[in-house]
């Protein structure tokens, strides 16, 4: 793999970089969950492994801030609405 995101991603899911059946495994199952999703209407059609490995390799999971990001990005990649806060 070449795309740093896919590489980032892959490791966060347990693939030694490098290790191109972990990496095929990990992203058949993010394809897989991608496509229950889909299948069910919870998970925009265009969604793609891609689209999760960015986000996987972008999160700021050091920072205080990761549930607000989750806050604006959840809603764009599933069909639920944005949550208000009341």
């Amino acid at each position: 793999m070449t795309d740093r995101a896919v590489k980032a991603a892959a490791q966060t899911l347990g693939a030694e970089p490098g290790d191109r059946a972990a990496e095929d495994r990990a992203g058949a199952a993010v394809a897989a969950l991608i496509h229950a999703g889909q299948a069910d209407g919870d998970i925009h059609p265009d969604v793609t492994v891609n689209d999760i490995y960015l986000l996987f390799s972008t999160a700021p999971t050091d920072q205080p801030s990761v549930d607000r990001w989750l806050t604006l990005v959840v809603p764009g990649l599933t069909t639920q609405a944005r949550p208000t806060d009341s």
